[in-house]
């Protein structure tokens, strides 16, 4: 008995040391910023972090009358509510088509991977050349037609739009893998089975493919939920906000507060707790309604 607790011992000890490396890095780049964030909220002060005073909750309650926020937190939710689903419905699309595993899907799916390995800048560069109406390659293809393309970029009713698709666009190949990876370990017998009752097609990827990877579907939905609402770089690039702050999200709105108009970094770490409680609450949320629904 004694020497089976002493070996416990040691390959939790093991294990300790395995997940150390990861506890560190959260630790410096997760644990003490968002510590960090919260007790700078509570400040006042400029940016190189002088004639520091407490204001206890004043940033918070300045953001009640800041429309900004409200507008910004609009504009986030409006991104997560149409990205999130478009990016799940598209790679269980492809998923059903691809289930088979031939070499041709092997190869579409290493090619749908491939932006999400690209930086998100890179590809929001890329993107506002090609849709730039006076030197962008659609634009010049569509001018070949008689197609005048209006600056999608640069108008209020498309821009938000644009900036969800090409999300989409380099995101779904992560979800398309791992949605891909986990139905390759339903039992062939199950499908077998069910084409034995007549089952075929989208009725059998609907009655046993979805059921069967419901938890993945939840954590691809969760992890894509939670980078929705951090949304920054393919906005930066692609509109800086505008126009008229219509793509402005929370994280963007962050950045101009803390670091370029404003420069008031205790208001905007404000901000960054309020968009952290946000987050908080609704991966818990989706976290309990996954639960239920396994249950």
């Amino acid at each position: 008995m004694r020497r089976n607790t002493h070996q416990l011992a040691r390959q939790q000890r093991s294990a300790y040391l395995f997940i150390l490396p990861a506890l560190i890095i959260l630790t410096v780049f997760v644990f003490i910023p968002l510590v960090s964030a919260f007790v700078i909220s509570l400040l006042d002060a400029n940016l190189y972090m002088t004639n520091i005073s407490f204001v206890g909750l004043k940033n918070y309650l300045n953001m009640l009358s800041d429309s900004r926020v409200w507008n910004a937190t609009k504009n986030t939710f409006v991104f997560a509510i149409f990205e999130v689903p478009l990016q799940i419905l598209l790679a269980l699309f492809l998923t059903m088509l691809m289930q088979q595993n031939r070499r041709v899907h092997k190869f579409l799916r290493a090619s749908f991977y491939v932006p999400y390995v690209c930086s998100m800048t890179a590809i929001s560069i890329l993107w506002s050349m090609l849709l730039n109406a006076n030197t962008g390659f659609l634009a010049f293809v569509l001018k070949k037609v008689g197609i005048i393309m209006p600056n999608i970029l640069t108008d209020g009713n498309y821009a938000m739009a644009v900036v969800i698709l090409v999300t989409v666009w380099r995101n779904f190949g992560y979800t398309l893998t791992i949605l891909t990876a986990a139905t390759l370990d339903i039992s062939p017998s199950i499908y077998e089975a069910a084409e034995l009752d007549g089952a075929r097609g989208i009725r059998k990827f609907v009655s046993i493919t979805i059921p069967s990877i419901r938890e993945t579907i939840g954590f691809c939905t969760i992890t894509a939920l939670i980078l929705a609402f951090q949304a920054f770089d393919q906005i930066y690039v692609m509109t800086g906000g505008g126009p008229q702050y219509k793509t402005e999200t929370l994280v963007s709105y962050i950045y101009d507060r803390g670091f370029t108009t404003g420069k008031d970094l205790c208001y905007a770490s404000s901000v960054a707790v309020y968009l952290f409680f946000i987050i908080a609450i609704l991966t818990i949320f989706s976290r309990h309604f996954s639960r239920r629904k396994e249950n």
